[in-house]
């Protein structure tokens, strides 16, 4: 019973982080905590390297697939949504390898009753059934976190992915050692997760209201709705991309700050990929309509970050802290707004450049007085590197756009 007790233990940790639960298996297996077959003294010896092996090889890939993903999202923001099913296949494969081998799929049936049998079967389905279910969810709450403006750069994500790990090692030592106290840990685990589910999905749900024409369900910062195109009063942004309960006072700055952040200039439902030729999946409101708007765009941007050098600069001083603190206002802020709309290619030589001069500047950073310079330096670089693409599309649009004739001159 304890080793049924210890594969149903294990779900929330194959959910939330299977790379890291993997790893501590196959450390488990090895020091013999995990005995392979429920614990029959008659398995077959191949059956603990089969299983490590099948388990060693969703560790590596799953590595691989979380140190290069945030690059490879970055360049093809299109590719998001297969990040997240991807850790949902792999958290539920893992779940599932990890069963097989602590209920004995790898060792061999012939000697075990047809009760055995039917009941590891079950037990592998309910972990399969359970672990996705508990990806998802997991996989849900992770969304949201990141959806919220600051949470990358303020280092948010990074504590909650130390903690998970944490959590994760010390549940897979508990479901070796003490399975029967496992099992009954799942129970707050779950309620801690379904409140962080219900809790995020409050915090969207505020963000949006009712059309009062068509009852659509429409961003507080929207121009536009969504669904029958009335028009309203918008919320306005604040300096991190957050909706305040401000009206917005200004249309035009309202749209920059939208576009800023890679949000449709209507209706503020979020880009698929930024870009001169980029269009709203929802309402269908192109983000630049016209060729000037490209210049409008890459103007405030310039004036924007204008505004925030000096404050680079101020940040940059201090040695060593000032250029992560530099780094992160430069993200949260609209001075970063043109990186959010280059296309691939851009993005990718843009991402190689900021790399390759925070590599060479951090080196000057301790500096006295020159570690002032190498944030904003770093700004400037990367906003001309991103700039340019925009503003060679804004000149093939203008010479590419009719041009009216001219009335006759009067006799």
């Amino acid at each position: 019973m304890g080793s049924y007790l210890a594969v149903l233990a294990a779900v929330p940790y194959f959910g939330s982080r299977p790379l890291v639960a993997s790893a501590a298996a196959v450390l488990l297996m090895a020091l013999g905590a995990f005995e392979a077959g429920a614990g029959d003294p008659g398995a077959p010896p191949h059956s603990r390297f089969l299983a490590a092996v099948v388990i060693g090889t969703l560790f590596a890939v799953w590595s691989a697939q979380r140190f290069v993903w945030g690059h490879v999202e970055a360049v093809w923001p299109r590719l998001s949504p297969w990040r997240w099913r991807a850790a949902v296949a792999t958290a539920t494969a893992s779940g599932m390898v990890f069963a097989g081998y602590r209920l004995g799929a790898f060792a061999s049936s012939a000697e075990r009753p047809t009760s055995a049998l039917l009941l590891g079967g079950m037990t592998l389905g309910a972990m399969g059934a359970l672990t996705l279910a508990f990806a998802q969810a997991h996989t849900r709450i992770r969304q949201g976190l990141e959806a919220i403006p600051g949470a990358e750069e303020l280092g948010v994500l990074l504590v909650l992915g130390a903690g998970e790990m944490l959590f994760v090692v010390g549940g897979m030592t508990l479901c070796a050692f003490a399975p029967t106290a496992a099992a009954i840990a799942v129970l707050p685990i779950t309620g801690l997760v379904t409140c962080a589910y219900f809790l995020l999905r409050a915090r969207e749900e505020s963000e949006r209201i009712a059309c009062p024409s068509c009852a659509t369900s429409t961003h507080r910062a929207a121009l536009r709705c969504p669904g029958c195109g009335a028009l309203r009063e918008p919320s306005a942004l604040d300096v991190i991309g957050r909706t305040s309960r401000t009206p917005a006072s200004d249309t035009q700055a309202h749209i920059f700050a939208l576009l800023a952040r890679c949000r449709c200039r209507a209706c503020a439902e979020p880009l698929e990929a930024g870009g001169p030729t980029a269009c709203c999946a929802r309402c269908g409101t192109s983000a630049f309509p016209a060729p000037d708007d490209i210049q409008k765009f890459l103007r405030a941007a310039d004036r924007t970050l204008l505004r925030t050098l000096p404050l680079l600069a101020l940040l940059g001083a201090v040695p060593v802290v000032g250029l992560v603190a530099g780094l992160c206002v430069l993200r949260l802020s609209s001075a970063n707004a043109v990186a959010a709309h280059g296309r691939w290619k851009h993005r990718l030589v843009a991402r190689v450049v900021r790399v390759g001069l925070l590599l060479v500047f951090s080196l000057l950073q301790v500096v006295p007085f020159l570690g002032a310079a190498v944030v904003p330096l770093i700004a400037v670089a990367s906003h001309l590197s991103n700039r340019r693409p925009l503003q060679r599309a804004a000149a093939l649009a203008a010479s590419a756009a009719p041009v009216e004739p001219a009335p006759p001159a009067p006799a």
